[in-house]
């Protein structure tokens, strides 16, 4: 059990031994019951939380850009008085780089599915890739 995330980052390759993904592109197999999506409000504060941490010396994701996708996005929000609204937001895509986005609740999944294969397989990846050395 336990929450993995949200399922919307979506590995496009690697640059530069930096890791690039897109978040907010759409549903991924990892999506569960969610849409995939990402609002401009959130992807914003991810952008700026980012770029503030890198200069604070803080190793973290930097984000690379934050494109306005075109879509509305319908989500649930807290008004003033504390209870949920759903409403409707402009969407967006954020792009971002790390030396990794492995995590350790990707192993779990393998585990917890029973799929030994999977899990020797992105083990493997991982020792080649971030522990060569």
């Amino acid at each position: 059990g336990g929450q993995r995330g949200d399922g919307r980052a979506i590995s496009v390759g690697q640059v530069n031994g930096l890791e690039v993904q897109l978040k907010g592109a759409g549903t991924t197999p990892f999506s569960r019951r969610f849409d995939g999506r990402a609002v401009l409000r959130s992807s914003v504060r991810e952008f700026l939380a980012s770029e503030a941490m890198h200069h604070l010396g803080v190793p973290t994701t930097r984000a690379l850009a934050v494109v306005a996708s075109g879509d509305t996005v319908q989500r649930a929000w807290y008004d003033s008085q504390g209870r949920e609204r759903v409403g409707l937001e402009p969407g967006a895509v954020g792009a971002r780089v790390a030396p990794s986005f492995l995590r350790f609740g990707q192993f779990e999944l393998f585990y917890q599915r029973d799929e030994p294969a999977l899990l020797r397989a992105l083990a493997v990846h991982a020792l080649g890739r971030d522990f060569a050395h």
